[in-house]
């Protein structure tokens, strides 16, 4: 970093002092970022998407006289992984430089991003001023140092400025694109010495190690409060033999699966200045994850809602139909089923114990009218034929269940509350919509007066 951000940097630090907020803990600085010191970021691990004056309809949202202003941030997916959190410096005219801390926001991030709200009320202009409002969003790093935004402004110096007559920062989509690579995975080992997968290895997506430091730790090393020691994450991709080496003694690290990997095999390496060496190999046979690949067919997807039990699980209406799941079904129904089968040839047409680790398979929904999408695996019931097919049951995700308060947005209807849910399925990155950017749907119904519900949900 050059030396007038250097200037800057301290010259806010000290302007800002009086309104310091707690540093947010987090496992391990960002890769490749020194967090002792203040950076600027021109890898899109911090983007201020956008800041501007809300719209009231009749004229722009006041507090106290002042305008308010509401702005967008989103930091990388591997920053929210160490639990990073965004903060914004601002200005306004030749004021003190104060500061405000970012809070999650509901609607859906750019992928490969968290998504963050900022608020400004206070220590800005209002109706009859001209004075310009800078900003910039930063990351308070655990060393001490800041991380601040410099991905649309390059230069050390250069800060987001409003002036009037818009007084916004508007979006640009061309600034941190969404990271390239249809899917992203974690390979998680635990303190434990257990290990598992998050997600789908994709050939072409990206792959995230978290490491437990405590597994490896017999080499650690200290002098003068520097660390003189390291993990290495050794990463071999097959059939490529392409190799990687990365640290985790900070806790992850995040790298591109090349487009012919079929498989992934991992091992650690602890080593410090004096010598010592330590392996986590799998007592020599290495950890092995296969990556996945999209499946060639997903389909016949339905819902069955009956009493019967003495026939298939499965069944019903066709999903592009709809289902309703009313009152009778809640009381009821034996069965109330989501079923659906996938096609991959040489691996759903044989029995395989571990067709769970090779095909990742789960259910994306929402309420009707929320931005977030939840995600819920969905359990492998049986082989039909060469398809391998999958069941999930209604009553998982019904927003009316007993001793539940709906988390979906819900709608009167005489007697009744109404609550609809859009779905679709994910099978290794494959996407089964009714059109592409749609999704299925269905309606849940159940009685308006609930004694439990009047008591206990807002």
């Amino acid at each position: 970093m050059r030396r007038g951000m250097l200037r800057l940097a301290v010259l806010v630090l000290a302007l800002a002092a009086c309104v310091e907020t707690p540093v947010q803990t987090a496992a391990a600085p960002l890769v490749g970022v020194d967090g002792s010191t203040d950076s600027a970021d021109r890898n899109c691990n911090i983007v201020l998407r956008d800041l501007d004056r809300p719209w009231t309809g009749f004229d722009y949202e006041m507090h106290d006289g002042h305008w308010v202003w509401v702005g967008t941030i989103e930091i990388s997916e591997a920053a929210a992984s160490e639990g990073l959190v965004p903060t914004l410096i601002y200005q306004s005219g030749a004021s003190a430089w104060y500061e405000v801390a970012a809070t999650p926001a509901q609607a859906a991030p750019t992928p490969g991003f968290a998504r963050f709200t900022v608020r400004l009320d206070e220590h800005v202009p209002g109706p009859g001023s001209t004075d310009s409002v800078q900003a910039v969003p930063f990351l308070r790093m655990p060393q001490g140092g800041r991380l601040f935004d410099h991905n649309r402004n390059s230069a050390d110096t250069a800060n987001y400025v409003m002036t009037s007559p818009d007084y916004a920062i508007w979006r640009n989509d061309a600034i941190c694109v969404p990271p390239t690579g249809p899917q992203r995975a974690r390979l998680v080992f635990d303190a434990d010495w257990t290990q598992h997968r998050e997600g789908v290895i994709a050939p072409g997506g990206e792959v995230t190690i978290a490491y437990a430091q405590t597994r490896l730790d017999g080499c650690k090393k200290f002098q003068n409060g520097y660390e003189l020691w390291d993990i290495t994450a050794h990463v071999l991709f097959q059939p490529g033999n392409q190799l990687r080496a990365a640290s985790v003694r900070g806790g992850s690290t995040t790298m591109t699966v090349p487009n012919d990997a079929r498989s992934i095999t991992v091992w650690f390496e602890a080593t410090n200045t004096s010598g010592c060496h330590q392996w986590d190999s799998n007592f020599g046979a290495n950890y092995v994850f296969d990556a996945a690949t999209p499946p060639q067919w997903v389909g016949n997807m339905s819902s069955l809602m009956t009493r019967d039990t003495s026939g298939d699980i499965c069944g019903g209406t066709p999903a592009s139909q709809g289902f309703s799941f009313d009152t009778w079904v809640r009381q009821r129904a034996a069965i109330t089923n989501l079923c659906f089968q996938v096609y991959q040839p040489g691996l759903t047409d044989l029995d395989d114990p571990e067709l769970w680790t090779k095909l990742d398979v789960s259910i994306r929904w929402r309420g009707d009218g929320q931005n977030v999408w939840h995600t819920q695996y969905v359990n492998f019931d049986r082989r039909v034929g060469n398809d391998a097919r999958y069941a999930l049951s209604w009553r998982e995700l019904d927003p009316f269940r007993p001793y539940h308060c709906p988390d979906v947005p819900t709608t009167p209807d005489g007697t009744y509350l109404q609550a609809r849910l859009d779905y679709y399925i994910v099978v290794n990155g494959y996407e089964l919509r009714p059109v592409p950017g749609a999704a299925f749907s269905g309606t849940f119904t159940d009685y308006k007066d609930d004694y439990w519900r009047s008591q206990n949900c807002q």
